[in-house]
């Protein structure tokens, strides 16, 4: 039963990585960094063409649960992924949770970083590689939709994670 739980990205993309109010004159408006990752679109994190090479579909779709959190759901195959913004977790916080059964620290692109496994996921063939970005992070879910298991959900995942990391704003 091979449910689709999307890739979740953690410190998701925004305009551009020096995307905030730093050098500006303006008092008001946003300015944090946590601002600045709040306002990135979570389902304009890769172009159709980066999604056509991981083999998902277009448009994703938008889930938005808690006002700190979006989540954007992509169907795909072989794996389907669901992108992850979080603008109150970081991956220390996320780290101290007691919902993982595999929790590894790890780099994407030179930032810190996290590759888990949710307990009761661990035969699920899902794999989550989160990272920091603004004052949160981007959580990237991966899951294999189909049989066999020949696909590595975690080096998937990595690899989704590491095209989106230059498109998100910088850890503070």
């Amino acid at each position: 039963m091979a449910v689709l739980a999307g890739a979740v990205l953690v410190g998701v993309t925004a305009c551009s990585p020096g995307g905030g109010a730093e050098g500006s004159s303006e008092t008001t408006g946003p300015s944090s960094s946590e601002e600045v990752l709040a306002s990135v679109d979570i389902c304009n994190l890769l172009s159709e063409k980066e999604m056509e090479s991981f083999g998902l579909e277009f448009p994703g779709e938008s889930i938005d649960q808690l006002p700190w959190t979006s989540e954007c759901d992509y169907s795909g195959d072989p794996v389907g992924v669901r992108f992850v913004k979080n603008t109150r977790q970081t991956v220390a916080s996320s780290e101290r949770k007691d919902v993982w059964a595999e929790f590894e620290r790890i780099e994407v692109n030179g930032r810190s970083g996290a590759r888990a496994i949710t307990k009761g996921a661990t035969q699920a063939r899902t794999c989550n590689v989160m990272f920091d970005a603004g004052q949160g992070m981007i959580q990237v879910r991966v899951q294999e939709v189909a049989l066999p298991d020949d696909v590595d959900e975690c080096a998937e995942a990595l690899k989704i994670a590491e095209t989106v990391e230059p498109k998100v704003p910088e850890p503070v």
